[in-house]
């Protein structure tokens, strides 16, 4: 009995004890089964941040402050970070939260999405932050662009065009990078052997692996550049409920993996 008033009783215990448990249930209840497309603006961690998809929003936040995809022990009070695919920008402000000393140069494919999260960093005056409206890739240019509103704007297809920035360039000019964030819906190997040179610099890497239906999957292809690099890493399988049968995990790809990996 005490057990099944225990279980009954711990969300409110956690609700009156942890501010991040109270946060957690105001960020869910603002966004949970809203309809796509829906805006929200919230007070997160002490800062306004607004997004496009109410969707997304709940989706990023669980991923960045609840589970702490990015929570690094960096050793020092100002790491360098970049964030390929920084959408709104929450992992942003989880890093200006721990380390408001922190350099972090941010790229947003989407121009839409692009400009929300420059807004968010200047309406709450975050400092030493860049952000780039433009694709990583491995040449300076253009590329067409497909945007979706959301978390799967795709690089390299589509009707829409933005510019592209070659990212070994940009990581040339940095002597160190403390977190290489990688999240370009696909185009993640080719731009990582692009870089293959300036990843020595690199102390911490995470990328989001996709491997598209219907196409040969890279995967071994991109593990094997990360140990050829020095890396030491761990997956994280994103798969759907009954996987054999719900193939397609999102936006055609039938395949992501959560790559973690550092120095060895």
């Amino acid at each position: 009995m005490f057990q099944l008033f225990r279980e009954i009783f711990k969300p409110l215990y956690q609700y009156m004890r942890s501010a991040e448990y109270r946060e957690w249930i105001y960020v869910k209840s603002h966004c949970n089964k809203k309809k796509s497309g829906t805006p929200v603006t919230l007070k997160i961690s002490g800062y306004t941040i607004s997004g496009q998809d109410a969707s997304s929003f709940l989706h990023q936040y669980n991923e960045i402050f609840v589970d702490r995809a990015f929570d690094v022990h960096f050793g020092k009070n100002n790491p360098t970070i970049y964030c390929c695919g920084a959408n709104i920008g929450l992992e942003i402000f989880f890093f200006k939260k721990h380390y408001p000393e922190c350099k972090i140069v941010a790229y947003e494919a989407d121009p839409e999405i692009s400009k929300i999260v420059s807004r968010n960093v200047s309406e709450n005056n975050i400092s030493n932050v860049e952000i780039i409206s433009a694709a990583v890739w491995m040449e300076n240019g253009t590329l067409d662009f497909q945007p979706d509103g959301a978390l799967g704007g795709k690089a390299g297809v589509g009707n829409a065009s933005v510019k592209s920035v070659r990212l070994s360039d940009q990581l040339k000019s940095e002597n160190k990078i403390d977190l290489l964030i990688l999240d370009i819906e696909g185009a993640e190997l080719k731009v990582l052997q692009d870089c293959k040179n300036e990843l020595k610099k690199v102390d911490h890497l995470f990328v989001e692996w996709h491997g598209k239906e219907n196409e040969q999957q890279d995967l071994t292809e991109l593990l094997g550049l990360l140990a050829q690099s020095g890396f030491r890493y761990r997956l994280n399988n994103k798969l759907p409920k009954a996987p054999f049968h719900n193939r397609i995990v999102e936006s055609g790809f039938d395949a992501m993996v959560e790559i973690y990996a550092d120095r060895k």
